[in-house]
């Protein structure tokens, strides 16, 4: 596995000049999304593994696989029969005994909940954190001739300017800091990598965790959060819609995210 990778520290412009915008505060959550983890446990388990093809089999599906299938042309739940003749090489586990994966997946939980007692999890392989607590602590303790040379760590989405006089900027950018100490922990402690995605809520950290993928990192300012939720193909793509939600919805004409906006509420 790879060791820890955030994106360019630093890579969006970090803007320390103009007046102090008064904008109140916000909450700083971190979505933790694991890279391909029942794959990763199995690598950890046989380290023979790390560079070949790798999927991890349930029944006839390939539940999941490692970034070198997928560089194949595997893909997450394809039909096993499928998978090996796109990849004859494809190396097959058998994944239906979960209890590996569940106390990997509690001891991610674990260490995450030193940096912060606010965890919630979602599946195996996911984790939000409200890191809002830890945040104001450390912007407490930060003189404040240092707030200039506060850095981002990771991507920031759309490349988006970072004014460090903007309060919520600030607190988010602390955030990526703290984000970047627990996938740097998972590593260290685990073996294990993933994603992050900084974000005020829950729905836009895990909708940002995905945009740079595997092993990094992306941070969500306020002022990109339409663009974010516009980026959306189809409707499905927000977390929480299923097949049978779409469904019904397509049978009102909304597809996207803006047929959603726009379409009229009767009153």
């Amino acid at each position: 596995m790879e060791p820890l990778h955030a994106g360019a520290a630093g890579s969006s412009r970090v803007c320390s000049q103009g007046p102090p915008t008064q904008i109140s505060s916000s909450r700083v959550i971190v979505h933790v999304d694991l890279d391909c983890f029942y794959a990763q446990v199995e690598m950890i388990s046989n380290p023979e593994l790390k560079d070949r093809p790798l999927g991890v089999q349930q029944k006839y599906l390939v539940v999941t696989c490692n970034y070198e299938a997928r560089k194949l042309g595997v893909r997450k739940l394809m039909n096993v029969r499928d998978a090996k003749e796109k990849c004859p090489q494809l190396v097959l586990v058998n994944g239906e005994d979960l209890s590996r994966y569940r106390e990997m997946s509690y001891k991610v939980t674990e260490l995450l909940e030193e940096f912060s007692p606010a965890v919630e999890r979602l599946g195996f392989d996911e984790n939000f954190v409200d890191l809002t607590e830890m945040v104001e602590k450390r912007l407490q303790q930060l003189p404040s001739e240092e707030v200039p040379s506060v850095t981002v760590f990771g991507h920031v989405y759309n490349n988006q300017s970072v004014n460090l006089h903007n309060i919520m900027h600030r607190r988010l950018v602390v955030g990526s800091q703290i984000a970047a100490e627990m996938r740097e922990a998972m590593y260290n402690q685990l073996g294990l990598t993933g994603c992050a995605g900084v974000a005020p809520n829950k729905l836009l950290a895990k909708l940002v965790s995905g945009v740079f993928k595997p092993n990094q990192q992306t941070v969500l300012l306020p002022e990109s959060c339409q663009h974010l939720i516009h980026s959306l193909n189809h409707i499905k793509e927000i977390p929480g819609i299923g097949y049978k939600t779409a469904k019904r919805l397509e049978v009102l004409g909304i597809n996207s995210v803006h047929d959603l906006q726009t379409f009229p509420i009767k009153t």
